[in-house]
């Protein structure tokens, strides 16, 4: 009998512990499913989230900025020189500091980029700025045309290129060859600077631009 006692003794605690003891944690599989789980794919699954993490997953995706302001047209100053640009090209915020304004060329089917036209002022004289552009292409234009106009007392020098291009934003930018693009460009005199009007892209979009393009600088008027 005095044998049988620790045993009985051992299996009370043993029970009390059981009966004592706390219950599984029901929130740790729900912590590994929220970890594994995707992100919702649909707006129904988004909307079904809670309000505190919709919120957070919306000022995360935040959209970017239009890259077009507006596409109305309209006027354009830059030096002493005002213009009037037709709508359908997209105004945007300019890329470079040496850059009044900027404006985004709708490409046309089957090109892989818009053209970009962009007004600037500077000095120099009206030859050394021509050749700056010529040697923009590699090895040289394989086509070139330069030409003046007389528009409202104005003698505005044009010139057209096409070839493989040498695309470089900015004086100390990494440049890109363009295979088989088109310059149109235009240098405007005002006083001791020059108004530059450039816009170049592929071959398809400049050619569907280029008659927009020589109203646009014929609409050059001194302010």
């Amino acid at each position: 009998m005095k044998y049988l006692f620790p045993f009985a003794f051992a299996a009370l605690v043993m029970l009390t512990g059981c009966q004592n003891a706390p219950e599984p944690d029901s929130t740790a599989d729900a912590d590994v499913e929220e970890t594994t789980t995707t992100q919702p794919q649909t707006l129904a699954d988004a909307a079904a989230e809670t309000p505190a993490k919709a919120h957070a997953g919306a000022a995360a995706e935040e959209p970017a900025k239009p890259e077009v302001l507006d596409d109305k047209g309209g006027e354009v100053e830059v030096g002493a020189i005002k213009l009037t640009a037709p709508a359908g090209w997209g105004r945007k915020a300019a890329s470079s500091g040496f850059v009044t304004a900027e404006y985004v060329l709708p490409r046309a089917q089957g090109d892989e980029a818009d053209g970009r036209l962009t007004l600037s002022s500077a000095g120099g004289s009206v030859d050394a700025n021509v050749d700056r552009w010529r040697t923009q292409f590699a090895p040289k234009p394989t086509k070139e045309d330069t030409k003046k106009i007389q528009v409202e007392g104005l003698e505005i020098t044009t010139v057209d290129f096409s070839g493989d291009f040498n695309d470089s934003r900015g004086m100390m930018g990494p440049s890109v060859l363009r295979k088989n693009y088109r310059m149109i460009a235009a240098i405007i005199p005002a006083g001791d600077q020059a108004i530059f009007v450039k816009a170049y892209g592929p071959q398809a979009t400049m050619e569907a631009q280029a008659a927009k393009f020589q109203e646009f600088v014929k609409t050059a008027r001194k302010k």
